[in-house]
Formats: C-alpha cells, structure tokens, sequence
C-alpha cells in the first residue's frame, strides 16, 4: 500500500477495508452537493458497485486523508491523458476538518505525486460556481481557470457553472515558497 506524507497528514491509498468510510461520505448531503454528479442515496452493495465501475472506468488513483488516527478525506484522480500529459483531480474533507488547511495540504501533496510519478503537463481541478470556498482555496494556490460550463448543474431547481482550473508543471517553481511551508520540502525534485 502506497502512502504519500505530508507535514500534518498523510494520504494512504486506498485498500478494500476503507470502502465503509467511503460509503458514508458517498450519501452526505456535502458530498452529493461539492464532489458528484451523482443526486441519490445508495446502498452499500450499490455502492460498491458504483465504486467498481468508477475504478474500472476512469478512475486512475484514489487516497484517503488521515490525519492522526482518523480518516478526514479523500481525493482522487482520474480521466488520465497520458499523451496529453493531463488529469482531473476532486477532494473532499468531511466535516469537522473542512477549511482547517487540510484540503490544501492533501492536494498539494497528490501534486507531487502527480507530477513526479506520471510526468503530467498539467492538473485539472473543476468546482461549482456556488462552491466559493474551493474556488477560492484553488486560486489561493495557483490554479488557474481555464473553462466556464455554464448552467451546466441543475441542483434544486437551479442552475450552476461548473468551472474547470488548472495548474500547470511549469508552476511549481513559482509556488515553492507555498509548497514548502505546507509540506516542509523542497519541490524542486517534482520537476
């Protein structure tokens, strides 16, 4: 089992005994709203099969966030284009860990990763337009929008942009000062 170290967290890849965690995340009412596409609750015989599908499909790799003894998240890559040299990226941080850094440190810590394992070009990351503090928390660390899908979500009764942000393999050396203070290393060795 791979496991990839931050300053305060650690992201361990994820193992069959961890698909419970997963499940409840799956039916929070956060999860279905910032993270899926998916609207319905399932079951977790359904869910496994959803999980499956999703791991046979598109998903390339998928992480856990613990953080001391607990599980407090997970992010995920998928839609790999290695000739391209590009992938998708979504976290989620359940609650009570949400807007504490940790999202941040995870991500940085899976671009690294990303970066150095699989010499992508770059990584995208897409959001809601209602999901502001994500947004934010992307900009803050240097992605960049790239794209607008415009009323692209109906959510109750309304309409939503999905905005696409991307961060390249070419900022890394711009963000080091960021990079350093979030995971205490140098990322000079992801390029």
């Amino acid at each position: 089992m791979r496991i990839l170290n931050g300053r305060s967290l650690d992201l361990h890849e994820l193992k069959e005994e961890d698909v419970s965690t997963l499940y409840l995340w799956r039916n929070s009412s956060d999860f279905i709203r910032l993270c899926s596409t998916r609207r319905n609750l399932v079951s977790l015989e359904e869910f496994r099969t959803e999980l499956q599908s999703d791991l046979k499909k598109d998903r390339h790799r998928q992480f856990l966030i613990k953080r001391k003894s607990e599980f407090i998240g997970t992010i995920y890559s998928y839609n790999l284009n290695q000739t391209d040299g590009h992938v998708f990226v979504t976290i989620f941080i359940a609650e009570p860990w949400r807007n504490n850094g940790y999202g941040a440190e995870a991500v940085i810590v899976f671009l690294e990763y990303l970066f150095r394992e699989h010499s992508l070009h770059k990584v995208y990351a897409e959001a809601y337009n209602y999901n502001t503090e994500s947004l934010h928390a992307l900009a803050s660390g240097g992605f960049i929008e790239e794209g607008r899908f415009v009323d692209h979500r109906l959510f109750h009764g309304k309409r939503y942009d999905l905005v696409r942000l991307a961060f390249f393999r070419r900022q890394v050396s711009e963000s080091s000062t960021l990079v350093e203070r979030v995971t205490g290393r140098d990322p000079s060795y992801w390029l």
